[in-house]
């Protein structure tokens, strides 16, 4: 086995028999490349053709002293290790050459192991601060290295936040052909999406500097590489003379990986070379990276169009469906005030039949003529309230409302019922107004319906009692009534049924009042409660809480 070479050395000596001690007789035979100069004006002449590793100079030469060619080698920097010869007894020289520079000293008269000693501790602090430069430029690479891992993987990572949008489709595929192009250190790229429609592969993004691909865009577009690609579901890296038989234009070297969603190819993105210089298998792990993420945003984007389309659907339906609430509540208000018109006719027909001067009716006409204007007056109440609750909901906003006011209007309004079997309402609210966000219209169908029901449960000459306080920051009505109550076991599940408790048949009128399950779902809506107390025979009791 061969020893390594060992250094170069260039001795600066005008003394032959120094010269020749030192190159010939001790370092030679040691396996040293030694070149010898005489004048110290002749080593810039060749000091780059031998490229030394160490100087040896006699800081008494003629001309040019060791100490001007030092300084020389500084203001030139260049930087060699510099062991300096001064004669015994003169070491104070050697001093001022160190302060220049240098490296170590010798002294003449030579001494070989002196000359040995020095010069190999010399050299092994040359190859120490060798393997330091080697050791920082490989640490360097490294580093460079890692950097652009670092980056490459952040262009990558960055693909992941694009939030998939019909506008921002095309921005996504021009975002991966960047990305592509970044980390593989390519001249172009370009990306091919399949389309079911036309069952083709469309080009979708490229970045081309020459442009014979930007006419292309959008369009179909297939080679004999796409080809192969799209048919073995696996990635093509090619370079030099093998890209030949594809017919590519202007490209020594491309890769192109497939984009797969359960196995199928969905598109592709290749990268391309002017020159002939391949791809890595690390530049190839990165652009299937991209690949797979292409294969995700992709697959997002077709499910944002779908709920996209879902959306407009829902919208639409939506329009669609106020707009029939609108044209029922429309009717129903137009039938409330046409209902209201002809029952007062027949209300003024009926008055004016039984006031006819000189003509008396029997008693069963009577009562007759006074059960007509009872239902008379009922579907009056109806027509009537069809009337105020299509008017309130034209109305509907949550605002700051006086809950006692309310309260006391929806009472006052069913105080002419009540009157009818001598029912007694009465009512308890507190001195300060009970001020409550709420949709108005909402909470007085809620009101209505409980006095409603009350009324309509209750016998004749029986008391309703609404009661209305604050309390732990909300406000708490109760509405007692004494009608015969629902048995306790029945209580809980009240508010499941869409109907009024049944207590048997009711003829008495008591306004129109929305089912309980529906005041359980307004009242809800309102972040309050409400809650039932009731048993056969002890009448039925309704607790609701707003907040204030």
């Amino acid at each position: 086995m061969m020893e390594p070479q060992k250094e170069h050395i260039l001795l600066v000596e005008s003394d032959p028999q120094i010269s020749d001690a030192i190159a010939q007789q001790i370092l030679r035979p040691l396996g040293y490349q030694v070149d010898v100069i005489e004048s110290a004006s002749l080593v810039f002449k060749d000091i780059y053709t031998i490229s030394p590793d160490l100087i040896i100079t006699n800081l008494h030469l003629p001309e040019i002293s060791g100490k001007d060619l030092m300084i020389a080698l500084t203001a030139q920097g260049i930087d060699i290790p510099v062991i300096v010869i001064t004669p015994k007894g003169h070491e104070s020289d050697a001093l001022q050459a160190f302060r220049l520079g240098a490296t170590n000293f010798l002294t003449y008269p030579i001494r070989e192991a002196e000359v040995v000693s020095v010069v190999e501790d010399t050299i092994t602090r040359i190859r120490k601060r060798n393997e330091l430069d080697n050791y920082s430029h490989q640490l360097d690479h490294v580093n460079a290295e890692i950097e652009q891992r670092i980056h490459d993987y952040a262009e990558i990572f960055s693909i992941g936040k694009l939030v998939p949008s019909s506008a921002s489709q095309q921005s996504l595929y021009d975002k991966l052909i960047y990305a592509a192009v970044q980390i593989t250190r390519a001249d172009s790229a370009w990306l091919l999406i399949l389309e079911l429609t036309p069952g083709k592969f469309i080009l979708r993004a490229c970045s081309d500097n020459e442009g014979h691909l930007q006419s292309m865009l959008h369009l179909p577009y297939e080679n004999s590489l796409s080809a192969l690609v799209a048919a073995s579901s696996q990635a093509v890296s090619i370079h030099g003379d093998s890209v030949k038989r594809f017919n590519l234009d202007q490209v020594e070297s491309v890769m192109v990986v497939p984009i797969k969603h359960e196995q199928k190819v969905i598109g592709m993105i290749a990268v391309e070379r002017k020159i002939p210089q391949p791809f890595n298998s690390n530049q190839k792990n990165l652009l299937e990276m991209i690949a797979d993420y292409a294969t995700i945003l992709i697959d997002n984007f077709s499910r944002f169009q779908n709920l996209e389309q879902k959306l407009i659907h829902l919208q639409q339906m939506c329009i669609y469906s106020t707009i029939d609430s609108d044209l029922i509540n429309d009717l129903l208000f137009q039938i409330g005030v046409e209902l209201q018109t002809r029952v007062n006719h027949l209300v003024e027909n009926i008055e004016s039949l039984s006031n006819l001067v000189g003509r008396k009716l029997n008693r069963k006409q009577t009562e007759t003529v006074n059960a007509i204007q009872e239902d008379a007056n009922i579907l009056i109440n109806i027509a009537n309230s069809t009337v105020n609750f299509q008017q309130s909901e034209k109305n509907r906003k949550l605002e700051k409302t006086d809950l006692n006011k309310i309260v006391r209007d929806v009472v006052t309004h069913y105080q002419t019922i009540a009157q009818v079997d001598r029912i007694i309402i009465q009512l308890e609210l507190p001195p300060q107004p009970t001020f409550v966000a709420v949709y108005a219209s909402q909470i007085i169908k809620v009101i209505e319906g409980l006095l409603s029901n009350a009324l309509k449960h209750s016998p004749p000459k029986a008391q309703i009692t609404i009661r209305l306080e604050k309390k732990d920051s909300c406000a708490i009505m109760t509405v007692t009534d004494q009608g015969e109550g629902i048995n306790d076991k029945l209580v809980e599940s009240i508010f499941e049924e869409r109907t009024s408790r049944d207590r048997g048949h009711v003829k008495r009128f008591g306004g129109i009042g929305i089912s309980l399950p529906m005041m359980k779902e307004i009242i809800s809506a309102h972040r309050g409660k409400i809650s039932i107390d009731s048993g056969n025979g002890k009448g039925f009791i309704v607790y609701i809480s707003l907040p204030l």
